[in-house]
């Protein structure tokens, strides 16, 4: 916008000088916030030019952002971690599984580590994150006896649908609710919490010590 401003000026005089920024190469030399500047220009002239996010001589942030947000996929689980109570590091460890992320065995294989695939605790199926949570048996009785201290019966299914469930739970503002929540993501790290016992240590606690 050739704003009044020395780094804007700056910018110009080094990068820009007498060309279109709209239409000039990509310079040499850029560092990485600067060379974003100059890709997302497509993003801009696909959104049908800068003008419409300009205010008063201004661009405004929070209409680009708005722009973005639409196009953005709903994610379902975003409450699970960002309004929980839990611990930092349970919250964490759960935010990384919910995007399939912790380094599970069959990811570590997948990037040629050579290790052996089996489960740490039932040392039969592989170790992937829905057998991990909660078709092991182990984490499966786990997450059943905390329901259960907590006054709930329900089977234990798929991943998937625990955290469909879990996902139900944080949205409401109900006392129980968030501490279903809570037990998500603190059962979740405490299972994670034993896998690398195992791994690390050859030792994991027993299921009664964790689901009381």
């Amino acid at each position: 916008m050739k704003q009044d401003r020395l780094w804007v000026k700056w910018i110009h005089t080094y990068y820009v000088k007498q060309m279109d920024f709209w239409t000039m190469p990509i310079p040499y030399g850029l560092t990485c916030s600067l060379r974003k500047i100059w890709q997302y220009r497509d993003v801009l002239m696909q959104a049908g030019g800068v003008t419409q996010f300009v205010h008063n001589d201004k661009f405004k942030i929070s209409k680009m952002y708005k722009h973005l947000q639409s196009g953005a996929s709903h994610v379902h689980w975003k409450r699970i971690t960002c309004n929980s109570k839990a611990s930092p590091k349970g919250t964490f460890i759960t935010w990384l599984a919910l995007q399939n992320r912790l380094p599970t065995k069959d990811r570590l294989i997948s990037w040629d580590i050579d290790i052996s695939g089996e489960c740490e605790f039932c040392l039969v199926h592989e170790e992937k994150l829905t057998h991990l949570f909660f078709e092991c048996q182990y984490s499966k009785e786990i997450w059943s006896r905390v329901l259960t201290q907590m006054g709930m019966q329900r089977t234990i299914q798929t991943w998937d649908d625990e955290v469909r469930w879990a996902a139900v739970q944080s949205r409401s503002t109900k006392e129980r609710a968030k501490l279903c929540n809570i037990a998500f993501i603190e059962t979740v790290y405490a299972v994670w919490i034993q896998r690398n016992s195992s791994v690390f240590n050859d030792h994991y606690d027993p299921i009664e010590l964790l689901g009381t």
